[in-house]
């Protein structure tokens, strides 16, 4: 064998090598992707069936607030009666609402969605243990199924992402920090706030 073949054998044997390094480089990127997206969508599963329930629970309570004070008020004299017609319209209003946001089915979504993107990481783990089957092609058909999962559902926001790993939490503490504050002092107003109204009204 000539030098000048040897050489171009060399050359040939280094490009390859480049490109399956490039191919896993790509393959690792979207396994990362995968799973960073997977860990997202379960933490903004959780976060919908938690309000979904919040919600639900403010709602029971109020419509068992109202029912008692208008049995309890049934030949009330002045404005109690005007009030508790407008609670039970505000909750009537607010029941609409929830409706309108659907969080428990979003919820579901996300959990469908969670699982389907389990399924492709599952698929990434076990072409990962053979390097040889990772090629440009293969890297496409994975990139397209992923990207058919993400853009077909509803996306998850920010604090999801920000939680969904150890690392995140501690780069981002002051970020969730902020976001659970702004949570309970939401709740605060949506939970509280309506019944000391109510009161106040009552006791005049």
């Amino acid at each position: 064998m000539s030098t000048e073949q040897k050489v171009n054998e060399q050359v040939l044997h280094i490009q390859q090598k480049d490109k399956t390094v490039n191919n896993m480089d790509v393959f690792n990127e979207l396994k990362r992707r995968v799973d960073l997206t997977r860990r997202a969508r379960i933490k903004a599963s959780a976060r919908l069936r938690e309000k979904h329930e919040f919600f639900e629970r403010t709602s029971y309570f109020y419509s068992v607030v109202v029912l008692i004070l208008s049995i309890w008020f049934i030949d009330g004299k002045g404005d109690i009666p005007k009030v508790l017609l407008i609670s039970s319209l505000s909750l009537t209003f607010f029941t609409m609402f929830l409706g309108v946001k659907s969080y428990k089915e979003r919820a579901s979504n996300f959990e469908n969605n969670y699982q389907q993107l389990n399924v492709l990481l599952n698929k990434l783990q076990r072409l990962e243990a053979d390097p040889n089957s990772i090629n440009q092609l293969k890297l496409k058909e994975l990139h397209r199924e992923y990207e058919k999962l993400i853009l077909e559902k509803e996306n998850h926001i920010s604090i999801d992402y920000m939680t969904c790993k150890p690392d995140h939490e501690e780069k981002y503490k002051d970020e969730i920090r902020r976001y659970v504050w702004q949570e309970r002092f939401q709740r605060f107003i949506v939970f509280c706030l309506p019944l000391i109204l109510l009161i106040l009204f009552i006791k005049k």
